[in-house]
C-alpha cells in the first residue's frame, strides 16, 4: 500500500513543479485510495511487500532533476506508515474523494484534478511560512 502512496505522491508534486507527468499510468480512485492500476498488477503478481530499497534491473529514464525529486519525496514521505500516507490521500476535497463522489470507485483521477490539489498544497505551505 505505501508504495501505491508514494508512487502517486510523486507524480503529484511532479505535476506542480515541472508541469508534466512523471509517468503516463493512469490512476483509478480505488476503495482504499488512489491506485495505479499497472503497478499495483505488477507488485501484487510477485506476492512481494515492499519494505527495503530495491535495485531495479532496468533504471528507469529519469533526469538529474527527478531523481533528486524522488528523493526528496522520499527523505518527507518515505518513513511516514501506510495509515499516516492514507490520511494525505484521502483527504477530503482532495483529487481521490473528488473522483470517488464524481465517479464512483475505478474511475480515473486527471492528472489536471492532482495537479490543481499540489498546487493548492504548495501554496498552503507558503501561506503557513509567512505566517
Amino acid at each position: 500500500m505505501s508504495l501505491l502512496k508514494l508512487t502517486y505522491i510523486a507524480h503529484g508534486w511532479h505535476l506542480e513543479i515541472r508541469k508534466a507527468p512523471l509517468f503516463t499510468n493512469k490512476i483509478e480512485a480505488w476503495q482504499y485510495g488512489p491506485v495505479i492500476p499497472d503497478v499495483y498488477n505488477d507488485f501484487r503478481a510477485q506476492r512481494i511487500s515492499i519494505k527495503n530499497t530495491l535495485t531495479l534491473s532496468q533504471q528507469p529514464d529519469l533526469s538529474a532533476a527527478d531523481e533528486k525529486l524522488l528523493e526528496q519525496i522520499w527523505d518527507i514521505y518515505g518513513s511516514l506508515t501506510s495509515f499516516q500516507l492514507s490520511d494525505l490521500t484521502h483527504i477530503s476535497g482532495g483529487p481521490w474523494d473528488i473522483a470517488t463522489k464524481t465517479g464512483g470507485h475505478y474511475a480515473t483521477i486527471p492528472d489536471e484534478l492532482i495537479r490543481q490539489h499540489y498546487v493548492l498544497k504548495r501554496s498552503a505551505a507558503n501561506a503557513a511560512k509567512v505566517a
